[in-house]
């Protein structure tokens, strides 16, 4: 059953102030993806990857546990309508059980960072049943120095205190490239601070 997770910044105020700063990254993550391929964007927001990746893909499926992102997604579908673009309140675990359909890759931005540790494998074996790659754009690890990663830093910790917890956890331990190896997946790409203090990384099993 679908929980409802959300943070005080979903819905408006997270598509307007905060999706946008993540639009380089988006582009990076959007020229990796070959045509014609369907996409799953796990944790979507407010949908604004789905917007970017529809005009080269075949479908493109954006899901949220958070009911306020989804309900902003579908807002801003309803004024630019894509039949390419869906976005439902589910997570991954719903989708195996409901039978959905297979994806050329699943897509995490900024999403495994703020997971429990101890639920970051699972996540990512998950997202390897429903997909053949998966792509990680998340903070690179180790933290670059400069004020990049200072306010990175300042705006993990006033989203809130497990938020922050689960941030310091995944820094700690080596990001990315340590979870990919622990999780038994093999690297076939990745980009390193292009743009400034992220990481972005293909996988598959």
């Amino acid at each position: 059953m679908t929980k409802n997770k959300y943070h005080w910044y979903d819905g408006w105020f997270y598509d307007k102030v905060i999706a946008p700063n993540q639009d380089k990254l988006f582009e990076q993550i959007t020229s990796l993806i070959e045509p014609g391929s369907g996409v799953i964007d796990i944790g979507c927001g407010t949908g604004r990857l789905a917007f970017s990746l529809a005009a080269k893909c075949k479908t493109v499926l954006g899901i949220d546990l958070s009911e306020r992102n989804i309900d902003r997604a579908r807002f801003s579908l309803s004024l630019h309508p894509d039949d390419k673009i869906s976005f439902q309140h589910h997570d991954i675990s719903d989708l195996i059980s409901n039978g959905q359909d297979h994806f050329d890759f699943a897509v995490f931005t900024y999403v495994i960072h703020e997971v429990p540790e101890e639920e970051r494998i699972t996540l990512l074996n998950e997202a390897a049943i429903i997909a053949d790659k998966i792509i990680i754009g998340d903070y690179l690890v180790p933290k670059p120095g400069g004020f990049g990663s200072f306010l990175s830093e300042v705006i993990e910790f006033i989203a809130g205190s497990d938020h922050y917890k689960n941030y310091r956890s995944y820094m700690s331990n080596g990001g990315i490239s340590f979870l990919a190896e622990k999780a038994g997946f093999r690297i076939i790409n990745e980009i390193s601070n292009a743009p400034l203090t992220n990481h972005i990384i293909i996988l598959a099993k």
